[in-house]
Formats: C-alpha cells, structure tokens, sequence
C-alpha cells in the first residue's frame, strides 16, 4: 500500500512542479489534507488542459517589434500557467470558494476558457476572494479582451492590492493592448513586488524608449540582460536607447558584438550604418550597405540610401547603380523610388544618369497620377538640358494643355523660351504663373531677370517690387536695390 501512495505523491508533485503551480491560500484551521489534496489535483490538471485550446496566448502580430518575446513558447507557456495558484502571494479562498472553483470553474476552463465566463462573473463578489476576479482577468486576456482584461485585474488588486500574478498580468495585458505608457506603472510594480525578470524589465525598457526616455530604457534594458545576456531583442533595445541618448560609440560597440554574434541579422548591419551617418562617417555606413547589397539580403529602401551616400560622395555611377536595382526591386510599386534621385540627379546636372533611371522608372511599371506628372516635368528637363528642345518644349506644352494651373510646367517653358530668344512667349507663360498664388513670387522674379537682359530696367523694377509683395526674400531685395541703381543712371 505503501508504494502505490508513494509513486501517486511523486506523480502529484511533478505535475504541479511542472506548471508551476500551488494551492490556493485559505485558513489552516479550515483546510483539510482532503481539500488541498483534492485543490491540487484541479489545480494541477488545468494548464495542460487548457494548452489543448491554445498554445498561444493572445499572439503578437510577427511583424510586430515585440513579436519575439512575446510568442515565445516559454513566455506563452508562463502566461498558460497564470490560471494556477502560488500560495504564498495569493489571495486566499474560503473552503466554499474553493469548492466552487474545484467543481465549477476548472472543468469548463479544461474545456473552453471562454465558456468559464459566466460561471466567473457569477462568483465575483464584492467580498468574495480576488482569485475569481484575477482569473476571469486572464480569460479576457487570452480571449485578446484587453479592456475587460485590464478592468478584472484593478478589481482583483483593489481587493488584493500585495497580488503578485495579477500586478504582473496586468501590465502585460497593458503592453499586449499598445498602451505602453499606462505598463510603466504596474510594471515597475511588479519588480518592486519581487516578480520582476528579464522580460518584465525588457518590457518596462520597451515602454520607456517608446515614450522617448532613453535613459530610463537604457537602464532597464541593461537590467533585463543580467537576467538573459543572450536575448538579442533586449540588446536591440539597448542600442537604440544608446541611439537616443546620442552615446554613439557605445552603439557602435554593441552592435559589432551582437554583428559579430549574428552575421546573417540584416537589421543589424543596417542600424550600424545608421550611426555612421549620424557619425558624419558616410564611407562606413556604405561599407554596412554595400555587404547587404552583396548578400542579396538588402530592400529597395535601403538601396536608395545607398544611392544617397554615394551622392554625398559625388560618385554619380555608383549611385546610379544603386538606384537602378532600387527600382528594380521595388517593381514599380513606388515610382518615387525612382523619381526622387532622378530630381537630385537632374538637380546636380547629372542629366545622363538621370536619363537612365527614368527609362527605369517607365520600365517597372506603370506611372500614373502625380507621379507621371512628375516624371513628365523631369524627362522634359533632361530633354531641355541635353540638346532636345523639341522634346522637351512639347513635354511642357502637354503638361499645360493639360493643366492650364501648372505653375512649375509654366515657369519651365517660360525659362525654355527666354533662353532661346522667344521672349513674347516667355513673357505669356510667366504671366500665367504669376497669377498662381504658390509661383507668383518666382515667376515675377524670372520675367524681372529675363527684362534686365533686355536692359527694360524700369520694368524690371516693378516686376521685383511686386516679387517682393508676393514673398519677402533678401536676396530679392538686394537684386532690386542693384537694378533700381542701374535703372536711376540710364534715366539721368
């Protein structure tokens, strides 16, 4: 008899050990070796029921910066277990509560957390123990009812302000629910209670360098790796507090650890390169983009940066290399992936260049809208700019027939025709965009500047005085002072 009772007390032991769990605290005068023997047993037997239902617990989206941590089996498998006892900072029950929650409780929790609803909010009472409170808490939480989740477990503290579990559980339902700045509070808590581990203190430094405060983060997270030195998120979180607080070689150090560590982290080489840049040291960062580039492993966004860098460099083909399989890669889905370095190209003369990723642009996809007017404007440019007036004079002029209130299509053919000798249609298009609120100032200033060539300085002078009205700009205003001088001595 005695071996039987002894393998039944091991099996016992091992199956509340293994989901970490205890009796629900009552009265010892009132507890029975019966009751806590049959307590146990319904405690015991429910996690690994419930994680039959699920075994996820209200999952983060994948994309989601959290994701890792929080769907992590062992974090999920932890938050199963919420549905358990630890007597030693729990609420206690009264032998009829107990038996409510043995009887009625745990076997629809076996079944369907969810169907345990009512029978909860039935036994919730004013007086009644903080344990039905707190567990419905986590049905809602499972069930991804933050609200009801967050409002049971303040109910289940109001009456058990020392609960442990519940303080814990809700600050992680706060965070599960995006409200990172309402976590800080039961999360800081919770450590305080004595519950605090790597993730609640990962969280808390989530929570702070959402809201910014980066050396509040910086702490936490440095906190969070004593308890797990591994964890990659909490390093990540670390160096973007070092980020915020600019303590720079301090991220640059981290990060070529944890690149070191984890060469095949693309996220990782791109976050360097963003320091560099912050650093002022572009050469570096192109280094980070280039190995990316290499590996296959780098996005469109991140080959348009690249571009960039090597712009600041004034290396043009290199760039434009860039920029081509930019657009490549995009697919056409965001013509301005082309058409923004296409207007820097253009900007610095690098007509050429410009000329082939616009050809690129064409050939991905699709153009229409606002992007197609834009493309339209920077091909007539390039066209203007290289010798192909005719193309690039019937670009504007469709451009205008089109939209009569194009002020930038207007002071573009109007700039076509005061350089080629045609100032009559100059002057027609700058009077146009004159009457155009945004493109007034410009177009006054460029049909004065086209009347100084033809030495009308009378006329000019008026034509920047009215500049002037339209928008106040320094530079105008010297200019104007010059041309009023010259225009006094041809008069006298």
């Amino acid at each position: 008899m005695r071996k039987p009772l002894i393998c039944f007390a091991r099996s016992l032991l091992a199956a509340m050990l293994a989901v970490e769990l205890t009796l629900p605290a009552v009265g010892e005068s009132t507890r029975s070796r019966k009751d806590r023997n049959a307590a146990a047993d319904s405690a015991a037997a429910l996690p690994s029921a419930t994680a039959t239902a699920t075994t996820r617990f209200a999952p983060m989206p994948d994309d989601h910066d959290l994701a890792g941590l929080w769907n992590d089996p062992e974090f999920n498998r932890r938050l199963l277990g919420s549905y358990g006892f630890l007597s030693e900072a729990e609420p206690r029950m009264s032998p009829e509560e107990q038996a409510l929650y043995r009887e009625k409780v745990v076997p629809v929790l076996r079944e369907d957390p969810k169907k345990a609803i009512p029978e909860l909010e039935s036994a919730i009472k004013p007086s009644g123990s903080a344990v039905f409170d707190y567990t419905l808490a986590t049905v809602y939480f499972q069930s991804e009812d933050f609200t009801n989740a967050v409002k049971y477990y303040e109910q289940a503290l109001s009456k058990f302000p020392d609960y442990r579990r519940a303080q814990r559980n809700l600050a992680l339902a706060l965070v599960r629910d995006g409200k990172y700045e309402q976590a800080i509070k039961p999360l800081t808590r919770t450590i305080a209670m004595g519950a605090g581990d790597g993730r609640i203190y990962g969280l808390l430094g989530f929570a702070h360098l959402n809201g910014n405060r980066y050396l509040s983060a910086a702490g936490a997270y440095q906190q969070a790796a004593v308890f797990e030195p591994d964890n990659l998120d909490f390093k990540l979180g670390l160096v973007k507090s070092y980020i915020g607080l600019s303590q720079f070689d301090s991220a640059l150090a981290l990060l070529e650890e944890m690149i070191q560590q984890h060469p095949d982290k693309e996220n990782l080489w791109v976050l360097q390169a963003n320091v560099f840049i912050q650093k002022e040291q572009p050469a570096k960062a192109v280094v980070n983009l280039e190995i990316l580039r290499k590996l296959e492993k780098a996005t469109a966004a991140q080959l348009s940066l690249l571009g960039d860098l090597y712009m600041t460099q004034d290396s043009r083909d290199l760039a434009l290399e860039a920029y081509l399989e930019a657009v490549a890669k995009d697919g056409g889905k965001t013509p301005d992936r082309g058409l923004r370095p296409a207007e820097v190209l253009v900007s610095r003369g690098a007509y050429a260049q410009a000329r082939q990723l616009l050809e690129q642009v064409r050939a991905a996809g699709s153009v229409a809208g606002d992007a197609e007017i834009k493309l339209l404007k920077l091909e007539a440019r390039v066209a203007l700019a290289t010798g192909d007036a005719d193309k690039g004079v019937q670009l504007l002029e469709n451009l205008v027939q089109r939209n009569p209130l194009d002020g930038e299509a207007l002071l573009l053919a109007g700039d076509h025709y005061a350089r080629n000798g045609q100032p009559e249609k100059a002057e027609f298009r700058y009077d146009a965009a004159s009457k155009l609120e945004t493109f007034a100032a410009d177009a006054f200033l460029k049909h004065a500047q086209m009347k100084v060539q033809q030495q009308k300085y009378t006329q000019a002078v008026e034509l920047l005085r009215r500049a002037q009205k339209a928008k106040p700009r320094d530079n105008v205003a010297r200019y104007l002072e010059r041309v009023e001088q010259v225009a006094a001595r041809v008069r006298s």
